[in-house]
């Protein structure tokens, strides 16, 4: 009993030596760096490179993300052999970062970005990621290359004005180049009403088409398109001069837009808006990593004080129970009244109660904590007993930054803020397109088409047609080889330009969409002053609160030191019969309420650190933890 009374003396008085201080600094932080890589989260995945033009097959596979890994760590499976893991706040933090099923959600939110990044390089709009702010005037009308593609060069009439060059973009990216190949064989038989002119009675046709092109568009509102086809047919009769025929030709046709979707930074804003959407998934995940760690420590040290109020009770409960051997003894002695030993019997039963009732809060902390550190709740989880290794924190000799520093780092780290920015960001791009998309639409496109044709003939000694049937020599040569060379011999040239003027005369739709943009872009910074005051008001209230729990803390460790001279002071007496047992028992009750509002100080202390850690933005520096490369153009993946 001595040697305990002596031990509780001498930790309170190493705590009372400490000093009290006003650091900023966690306690406790890890001294070597950690990157964030939750295992519930694919490492590699493969749907950016895909090879380049060498290997076109992959760009048609799946991106093989895979399933989650969500069994537990290896902690639950080996360190629990014994039914108990000791865990240092170090070890609690790495091990959430690992396994906690919030970090893989965020982590996730962060790979969604590459995919929406790689939709605006090919002209699709951005999608956004989690909480990311994209304007809905976006999607009212098309821009960029949706709005105007490249001239649509295909069909044997391919070199009309009309038909070459006013195409629009087909299917596929805006700027992603795309192949079309149409091939279609058909044979077909018809009863003629008259067989004299065309030589049968019933008519045979055979025809074969075949067509490929080759398309794309680009962020200056040009597109173009090239295309080649052939078309043979074949008919029963003699009364054409080719038969079977082949006609084939090349068309080239281009479009360029002038006014609306012609201005290339309004082109390459999605292209921004999808850069935005990687810094916005990167403050994102910036920001969850953030709200867990300061959970999962504010947790630890939860535990850690239930497990030193449980001490304390313990040892309550052991004082009463000597104090009600004590009063037996007196009793025996004929020291003191028998019905002492009712009074002590209570103040034994009491301290009992405290201590299962602190097991019980004990418990639960530590049931709280393990949500941090798995992905599953097993029946060793369950079962295993988490016991914390490091103690609360005390105060240290050095003085918390100047309220303006850590106001300017807050505001220079803050995710949030940083989310607001990509916001205004996003918005002002929004404007920009919506203005644009104001103007009348004009496009000019140009077109040329060189055709070819040719077939088996027949070949007459007299210039006439139809041969008369004495005059038939032999056949003709000619296919498809000869239409095409007819093709690049240019004498059958389609060529011409023009032009595509659309004027909405209210301009009602667009007006409005604009006007929204430019709401909301006012607005967005009006969001972003209002949680720039959030951070700057929340970073002068942790100082201030880190600064109340130290003298709180210092008021209640020296309540502590005066309450344990107190109960020494009243053993000493009682046993010399001058004091009473009701004094020993105030004594030992006002010592332990003293001793646990240590606790309840040092835990507030610890809580308050991490929470101007957090808010301050020092929070992942000084528990040196890395959120790894952040995501770039340049390192999400190959382009192809």
């Amino acid at each position: 009993m001595k040697n305990r009374l002596l031990f509780m003396v001498l930790t309170v008085a190493c705590v009372c030596a400490a000093g009290w201080s006003q650091s900023s600094q966690v306690a406790a932080a890890p001294s070597s760096t950690f990157v964030v890589k939750n295992s519930a989260v694919p490492q590699k995945l493969d749907f950016a490179d895909r090879g380049g033009w060498t290997n076109l097959w992959q760009r048609y596979q799946p991106a093989n993300v895979g399933l989650p890994d969500l069994n537990n760590t290896s902690v639950w499976q080996k360190d629990v052999s014994q039914g108990t893991v000791y865990l240092s706040l170090q070890e609690v933090l790495r091990l959430a970062l690992t396994a906690d099923l919030d970090v893989a959600d965020a982590a996730y939110a962060q790979l969604l970005a590459k995919p929406d990044y790689y939709r605006t390089l090919a002209g699709g709009t951005a999608r956004g990621v989690a909480g990311e702010q994209i304007s809905s005037a976006l999607f009212s009308g098309a821009i960029g290359a949706n709005g105007g593609g490249g001239g649509n060069g295909g069909g044997s009439n391919a070199g009309s004005v009309g038909g070459g060059g006013s195409g629009v973009h087909g299917g596929g990216g805006g700027y992603d180049p795309n192949f079309n190949f149409v091939f279609t064989d058909e044979h077909s038989r018809q009863p003629l009403a008259n067989p004299v002119l065309f030589g049968t009675a019933v008519q045979i046709l055979n025809q074969a088409f075949g067509q490929g092109s080759f398309g794309q568009s680009f962020t200056t509102g040009t597109g173009y398109s090239i295309s080649a086809s052939s078309f043979r047919s074949y008919q029963n009769t003699n009364e054409l001069f080719l038969n079977p025929q082949v006609t084939s030709d090349i068309s080239i046709g281009m479009q360029q837009q002038l006014l609306n979707g012609g201005s290339r930074s309004v082109n390459r804003a999605g292209f921004i808006m999808g850069q935005n959407s990687l810094k916005y998934a990167d403050a994102f995940f910036k920001l969850q990593i953030t709200t867990i760690v300061a959970q999962a420590a504010t947790q630890y040290w939860t535990l850690v004080a239930a497990a030193r109020a449980l001490e304390i009770e313990e040892q309550s409960e052991q004082q009463a129970k000597q104090t009600l051997d004590d009063t037996n003894t007196l009793i025996n002695l004929g020291k003191v009244a028998g019905s002492n030993r009712i009074t002590a019997q209570l103040a034994f039963s009491a301290a009992e109660q405290a201590r299962i009732q602190q097991q019980t809060a004990f418990n639960k902390a530590a049931s709280k904590l393990k949500s941090f550190l798995t992905k599953q709740w097993t029946p060793t989880v369950i079962e295993a007993r988490v016991v914390p290794s490091d103690a609360l924190p005390s105060p240290t000799a050095s003085n918390l930054a100047p309220v303006q520093q850590l106001v300017e780092r807050a505001v220079s780290f803050s995710p949030q803020l940083a989310e607001d920015r990509i916001n205004v960001s996003n918005l002002d791009l929004t404007v920009k397109i919506r203005k644009n998309s104001l103007l009348p639409t004009l496009g000019v496109f140009a077109s040329y088409t060189s055709a070819g044709v040719s077939g088996l003939g027949i070949g007459c000694d007299v210039a006439t047609f139809p041969c008369p049937a004495g005059h038939i020599t032999g056949p003709l040569p000619g296919g498809f080889g000869k239409s095409v060379n007819k093709v690049f011999s240019y004498s059958a040239p389609d060529y011409g330009v023009g032009f595509q003027l659309s004027i909405p005369v209210w301009n009602r739709i667009n007006r409005s969409d604009e006007a929204t943009a430019e709401i909301q872009a006012a607005q967005s910074r009006v969001d972003l002053q209002k949680d720039q005051n959030t951070v700057t008001e929340l970073v002068n209230e942790d100082r201030i609160e880190l600064e109340g729990q130290v003298a709180q803390l210092q008021s209640a460790q020296a309540n502590a030191r005066e309450q344990q001279q107190s109960l020494s002071d009243a053993q000493d007496k009682y046993k010399l019969g001058k004091a009473s047992l009701t004094d020993v028992l105030t004594a030992q009750s006002a010592l332990a309420t003293a001793q646990l509002a240590v606790v309840t100080a040092q835990q507030a202390y610890a809580v308050a650190q991490v929470a101007l850690a957090k808010d301050s933005g020092t929070l992942l520096d000084e528990y040196h933890i890395s959120l790894g490369a952040p995501l770039t153009p340049q390192n999400v993946g190959k382009l192809h």
